[in-house]
């Protein structure tokens, strides 16, 4: 029988309900169009899993080759950076037992091929578990493309509210070494000393100086109980105690606060946290205890302006100015293998070429807000949110019993990849066309080819006030004009990006003022085509497709809204004036032939 798939798990609790969702988008009128900082190269891009350490665990089955050409695909997207978790359960895999060797392995690699590593820290061993459930030691479990934990490993580790430091303080001081007694103290130390920078795998390995792991994320996702099924207090606990002891170990060390989820039950869990450290007479003084917001974002692209926007306010509360990054992006294509292809209106996913529209939007949005770096799940499917060794042949729902299950495990997956499992894979090895490239992939390579070393310039919402409307739960409409404009300035080319697409099923026509000298530009499109483009009369026209998506949130049978635009197209074209020297908003002011800007 054809059954119904369920939303991906992930993101779940991370969506927004509807009538939040409107009223968000009424008030982001008046704030949307200003920006954050955003640092002077930004943006940079990473993609999460181009490697990990279970690629290369006893019994995954991966051999030298497959691993090679995985780096291979991983750096053609032109990301710099990777992001994958160190399981301390896999780590110490008996109390004071350590087996670094499968990390070792995966860093060498990244270092060899020039990435730079996003580390997660996740992860508490079953025989260090608070909750009750003490597990013994077992042997590492294989989780390649995969974060989720199971209820020991996301409970509070024994000894986290022990003091840091062997010296029975949290205070940092030379020479100082963790408590025995905080275990997860002690992990952070012994894996932020291995490697780092002039650590003992550089050391070993004659590494040059500077050349090391130096970003440590802890934990993955604590607003969600999957990863984190413990009070805000332990978490904040955590991460303080994780900040502490990496900086001892590492005084260049950059610690993140864990990439939200932006659970909607917990939406407020970093401004939460930041208070708890508000009453901290140590937070000042050591930076609020991170150095990076991270947050995550999926299937509605403007949702990834909202978070980074809302991250930045809340800082600004407590006078922090911190980098953001979205480290992880994405929607899963419900049209390709492992997706329910024969489910086009599954919660949360797209097909295929929206699935490659969503990255440029969502880059977009995020970058305007302040977003400094901007990752994509993932390089390949993996395991995606269903267990290890989930695989099935290529069907129309056939399969599926009616609990959704084909064998006793998920009867389809979540295609998030840029590239499609190939056939080594632990689950999903049966796609016709093994390891071949999504359209996401020419979708993120015209990020990092184009969308790089910008700032924020300006947005707008341009056509008709009226064109699309959406009615809300309540009954009420809230309208707003059919196109979206997102402009970006680099300042080393003296060129403007401007990124555009529909907000609703209208094809439309942008009609855009020309600025180069010349009146010629540039236009790119979502699969990386290029197109010279004269002006006529002093301005562009560029066509638009319309919106498309319209797959429901969780519990809806119709979503309203759409939460991806029609396919973007971008214009490149020279400046014909270098941007006065001039307060960000009073220039904007200027630019937009008078008109008051408004203030965050």
């Amino acid at each position: 029988m054809k059954a119904r798939v369920r939303w991906p798990s992930l993101v779940l609790l991370a969506i927004l309900p509807l009538t939040l969702l409107a009223s968000m988008a009424t008030r982001s009128e008046a704030h949307e169009a200003s920006s954050p900082h955003v640092s002077v190269a930004s943006p940079e891009y990473g993609v999460v899993f181009i490697s990990s350490a279970e690629d290369r665990s006893p019994g995954s089955g991966r051999t030298s080759e497959s691993l090679a050409q995985q780096y291979e695909r991983g750096l053609s997207t032109g990301a710099a950076w990777n992001r994958w978790p160190l399981y301390w359960f896999n780590i110490e895999q008996s109390p004071g037992n350590f087996n670094w060797a499968a990390q070792d392995a995966t860093v060498k690699e990244d270092i060899a091929h020039g990435l730079q590593l996003n580390a997660i820290l996740l992860g508490t061993p079953g025989f260090y578990t608070t909750d009750g459930i003490v597990r013994a030691s077992r042997p590492p479990r294989l989780r390649p493309g995969q974060l989720s934990l199971d209820a020991v490993e996301r409970a509070t580790p024994q000894g986290l509210f022990e003091p840091v430091f062997a010296d029975g303080t949290d205070n940092p001081g030379e020479g100082k070494k963790p408590n025995p007694a905080n275990k997860w103290a002690t992990f952070v130390w012994l894996a932020v000393n291995r490697y780092k920078p002039g650590g003992e795998l550089a050391q070993a390995n004659g590494w040059p100086a500077g050349v090391g792991v130096t970003h440590w994320e802890m934990w993955n996702e604590p607003d969600l109980d999957i990863f984190w099924n413990a009070p805000l207090a332990d978490y904040a606990r955590l991460l303080k105690v994780g900040f502490l002891i990496a900086k001892q170990a590492d005084p260049n060390a950059q610690v993140l606060f864990a990439g939200l989820a932006n659970n909607y039950a917990k939406l407020n869990y970093y401004r939460d946290v930041l208070a708890i450290f508000a009453n901290d007479p140590l937070a000042a003084d050591h930076d609020y205890f991170h150095d990076i917001l991270a947050t995550h974002s999926y299937f509605h692209a403007w949702k990834s302006w909202y978070h980074v926007y809302r991250a930045a306010g809340a800082m600004r509360e407590y006078g922090l100015d911190k980098p953001i990054w979205l480290n992880e992006s994405g929607v899963p294509a419900w049209d390709d293998y492992p997706g329910p292809v024969w489910d086009p209106m599954s919660a949360l996913r797209a097909t295929a070429a929206e699935q490659a529209d969503y990255v440029i939007q969502s880059a977009f949005y995020a970058v305007f807000a302040g977003a400094d770096n901007i990752f994509h799940f993932q390089l390949y499917d993996g395991c995606g949110n269903q267990p290890a060794g989930t695989d099935f042949p290529p069907h129309n729902g056939e399969l599926c019993d009616d609990k959704g299950q084909y064998q006793g495990k998920p009867c389809a997956g979540d295609a998030n990849g840029l590239f499609r499992n190939p056939t080594d894979m632990s689950c999903f090895t049966q796609h016709p066309q093994p390891g071949s490239a999504r359209p996401t992939l020419a979708a993120f390579q015209t990020l990092t080819t184009h969308l790089v070393d910008v700032e924020p310039y300006w947005r707008k919402r341009q056509g008709e006030a009226d064109a699309c409307a959406m009615q809300r739960p309540d009954g009420s409409i809230y309208r707003q004009p059919p196109q979206e404009w997102i402009a970006f300035y680099r300042e080393a080319t003296d060129e403007r990006l401007v990124g555009m697409w529909t907000l609703c099923d209208r094809q439309e026509t942008a009609i855009i003022d020309a600025t180069s000298p010349d009146g010629r530009a540039t236009i790119i499109f979502a699969d990386g085509r290029t197109q010279i483009i004269a002006a006529v009369d002093g301005h562009y026209s560029i066509q638009l497709p319309p919106a498309t998506n319209r797959n429901p949130f969780p519990g809806q049978s119709v979503n309203p809204l759409f939460p991806i635009g029609g396919s973007p197209v971008i214009l490149v074209e020279k400046e014909d004036r270098t941007p006065p020297n001039l307060p960000f908003n009073a220039y904007l002011s200027s630019v937009m032939g008078g008109v008051p800007w408004p203030e965050q």
